[in-house]
């Protein structure tokens, strides 16, 4: 008796809930004035990617359907519908792997806010090593990886275990998870941190960078028998770096006789960075002029072995620029100036400034130039705007 009634119910239920195919579903026109609606970026055949929050995937423009799915943030998904206006949203077709079906592209209430941003065109591109990589053509005509994506500037504090980490990183990390097991990674990276951030003095080999934010290590033993996982490494390492990482393998005994192997990461434009961790990223050694991040107690700055510095348009907004020519100019610079001729140095670095206006440690170069030519009132120009672009 009990069984027939959870049928019928099922029944009832099940009737109750209209279910339409793609060709005969209901119509939802956008017509007239849109005002009431958030104004629409998506276009059709072009890529579009869900933002921060968790994207509600359903068979049909309406919220009375049941979901197909939920699609999690930074994921892209390929526009090939719409637009249709239904309940205050304005809705699109799209298409996730083999699966098609309508999103909702944001809401006026009680705020606006986009779901979905508008990605351009996606362009696939053969790796050296055979697999395809995604990029996006950006409004600068400018090609970058598809996973690049503006991390949110929120810096409350979350436990990962016994790890801190602010929700800025987590979100990169996250992200950088997403694009590592699309390409056939096993492991997500929350469960492969060994260290994280506001840390002081926990690590002594850590030489303060994960005493602030923006600072995770990451293991790089399979969790299977606890071998290294050398085929994984350089995959692991540009997913961090498209994510925003600067990102390096510190190699068994390098930092310390018997140190572990791991993946040192550090986020790009963290607020809340240690000033040790920001020179990994900005400094003279840093990642950003193309060197592994180690200190001077390891000598001359060492070239970094892994992999291409990755700049997201993001970065660029923020003024973060990739300055390993920068270096160039002021490696090239600084010997003229130890050779005693500072009008050549003046030059070099002029040059640099010229190519990479948002590069301090160019104005603070050339300030030492004026200065050693007696040019003061362009030695102070130039250190006030070094004064500006390093302002926290």
């Amino acid at each position: 008796m009990l069984r027939r009634f959870f049928g019928l119910c099922l029944l009832i239920c099940f009737a109750s809930v209209p279910i339409y195919a793609q060709d005969d579903a209901p119509s939802y026109p956008c017509m007239g004035d849109l005002s009431e609606y958030l104004a629409p970026r998506l276009q059709v055949g072009q890529a579009a990617r869900v933002l921060t929050v968790p994207l509600n995937f359903r068979p049909q423009p309406s919220t009375t359907l049941a979901r197909i799915d939920q699609l999690p943030p930074a994921t892209t998904v390929q526009v090939i519908g719409g637009p249709a206006c239904n309940q205050g949203f304005i809705w699109w077709q799209i298409q996730v792997g083999e699966q098609i079906g309508w999103v909702a592209e944001g809401t006026t209430t009680p705020e606006a806010i986009y779901w979905v941003e508008p990605r351009g065109e996606l362009i696939t591109l053969m790796g050296d090593d055979g697999r395809p990589r995604y990029y996006i053509e950006t409004e600068a005509d400018q090609l970058e990886p598809e996973g690049c994506m503006r991390p949110p500037d929120d810096y409350s504090r979350t436990e990962i275990g016994f790890a801190t980490l602010n929700r800025r990183t987590l979100f990169m990390l996250d992200n950088a998870s997403r694009i590592y097991r699309e390409w056939g990674g096993a492991y997500s990276f929350r469960d492969l941190i060994t260290q994280g951030s506001y840390n002081p003095g926990g690590v002594d080999a850590s030489f303060g960078t994960h005493d602030g934010g923006g600072a995770v290590d990451i293991s790089v033993r399979s969790r299977v028998d606890w071998s290294i996982m050398w085929a994984e490494i350089p995959y692991m390492i540009e997913a961090l770096r498209i994510s925003g990482f600067a990102a390096w393998v510190r190699e068994q005994d390098e930092l310390f006789p018997n140190s572990a192997i791991h993946i040192h990461a550090i986020a790009v434009g963290d607020a809340d960075l240690s000033p040790i961790a920001r020179a990994q990223v900005d400094g003279e050694r840093g990642y950003l002029r193309g060197y592994n991040g180690l200190p001077e107690s390891y000598g001359l700055p060492i070239l970094d072995g892994w992999g291409d510095v990755i700049i997201c348009s993001w970065m660029i907004a923020d003024n973060i620029i990739d300055l390993r020519e920068a270096a160039y100019f002021e490696a090239i610079g600084g010997r003229y100036a130890e050779a005693g001729d500072y009008q050549g140095a003046l030059m070099q670095f002029t040059r640099g400034i010229e190519t990479f206006p948002g590069s301090a440690a160019l104005y603070l170069a050339r300030a030492g130039a004026h200065q050693a030519l007696g040019m003061m009132e362009e030695a102070e120009a130039d250190l006030a705007v070094h004064g500006e672009l390093t302002k926290e």
